[in-house]
């Protein structure tokens, strides 16, 4: 194949195909079935949020200068001449040296602009009320558009919607929102060794885990996936395999298979089933260099190495990027920690290498561990936190260099 070996780098894979997909469509869903989807446009307040001058808390509605200068000892009495009840409009007025009843949430009496804590009050025998502490203009009330303004962002292009975001467009009377489809990602694992988890293995066999370590990274983000039955390896069970799940997926992962030897089969699949096919093959990356990129009718399809490690740090650092951006999923800065290297990190100058570590307290310092293991070491993982990161213009990173841990999350 005239495509075979065109290794990119991480940065130029995830820019080559977002280049050539879009994102999916947008649909219409009730604003409280929302939670976890994606926004499809900004949304802006369209009314003030509270719509009315409102009290923060318990207490009496009052003009604010005539409570200035009282005491404990020389406290400001007031006439109490009503209550405004919760969602009441009937509205009174008050006038100087008068007070109403008000309560957390409520209005306040036309023509005041504070409220006094019922804490910091009193009633005297004969029905006056005693303040003991002033209050300034506004205080212990919220005033209209404090919470949410006309105009106000809501949320954001790709924001995810979270339970914050729910209440929000809900307070302010959104019960619609336009939100991107769910994304559903097909996964399909292949290998003539490969067996079920729940499978007596003979000797030769291996579990199979890819698909669903695979199908946990989707789910984490978010996005709906389909675990399809193991094939066997062949161009024409894994064509099979892909032309089913291309009907109703929108994008395809296949695991295993994608080595640099002859027995490579993903990438004659990938070519085979629609334009344009192959994109790349191969990613200047360790682990994880024998990946395929590829593109059917739209839907990107992709060939992850079959050894676990490999698969799960392309998935993360490539196939990860790729699936935001046609959910149109934001992509947000990575949760990172600062640590200092235990050991030399030997690396290529051309190659971005992905070092899982551990991470350590030694002599009140966090230390990153770097955890060697064979590409198929599954217990990389289980023993490690994040990634160490050695860019392609580094040959290595020298013991003792702080350097940034981006964490499993």
């Amino acid at each position: 194949m005239s495509q075979f070996l065109n290794v990119v780098s991480p940065t130029e894979a995830i820019a080559i195909m977002s280049k050539n997909l879009s994102q999916v469509s947008s649909e219409i869903i009730d604003t409280d079935c929302s939670l976890g989807r994606v926004l499809s446009s900004d949304k802006v307040a369209e009314i003030q949020l509270p719509e009315f001058l409102r009290s923060s808390m318990d207490g009496y509605s009052v003009k604010a200068s005539n409570t200035f200068g009282a005491t404990e000892d020389l406290p400001a009495y007031l006439e109490v001449v009503g209550e405004i009840d919760m969602g009441h409009q009937v509205v009174p007025s008050i006038s100087a040296g008068q007070a109403v009843t008000a309560y957390t949430g409520g209005m306040l009496a036309d023509g005041a602009d504070s409220v006094v804590m019922i804490e910091h009050t009193s009633m005297t025998g004969d029905g006056l009320l005693q303040v003991f502490r002033p209050v300034a203009k506004g205080e212990n009330t919220i005033r209209p558009g404090e919470d949410f303004d006309f105009g106000d962002f809501i949320g954001k292009y790709g924001d995810v919607i979270t339970t914050g975001t729910l209440g929000a467009l809900l307070a302010l009377g959104i019960d619609k929102v336009e939100v991107y489809r769910q994304l559903t990602v097909g996964v399909i694992s292949s290998g003539d060794e490969l067996v079920a988890p729940g499978v007596p293995t003979k000797l030769g066999q291996t579990r199979d885990i890819n698909v669903y370590t695979i199908a946990a990274q989707i789910e984490k983000l978010g996005m709906g996936h389909v675990k399809f039955p193991l094939v066997e390896d062949n161009v024409e069970s894994l064509q099979s395999a892909g032309m089913e799940a291309l009907e109703s997926c929108d994008a395809l992962l296949y695991t295993s298979g994608s080595s640099l030897s002859s027995r490579d089969l993903t990438s004659q699949v990938i070519q085979s089933l629609g334009e344009p096919g192959v994109i790349a093959h191969g990613i200047s990356v360790k682990p994880g260099k024998p990946t395929v990129l590829g593109i059917t009718s739209g839907k990107p399809v992709i060939g992850l190495p079959g050894n676990p490690v490999s698969a799960l740090t392309v998935f993360d650092f490539v196939v990860d990027p790729i699936l935001r951006h046609i959910s149109g999923r934001k992509t947000l800065p990575y949760q990172t920690v600062t640590a200092i290297l235990q050991t030399d990190l030997p690396s290529e100058r051309g190659r971005t290498d992905f070092v899982r570590v551990a991470l350590k307290e030694i002599e009140s310092s966090l230390t990153a561990v770097p955890i060697w293991g064979k590409s198929n070491s599954i217990s990389v993982f289980s023993e490690t936190v994040g990634y160490v990161q050695v860019s392609s213009e580094q040959s290595g990173l020298y013991k003792g260099t702080k350097v940034k841990v981006r964490l499993d999350v």
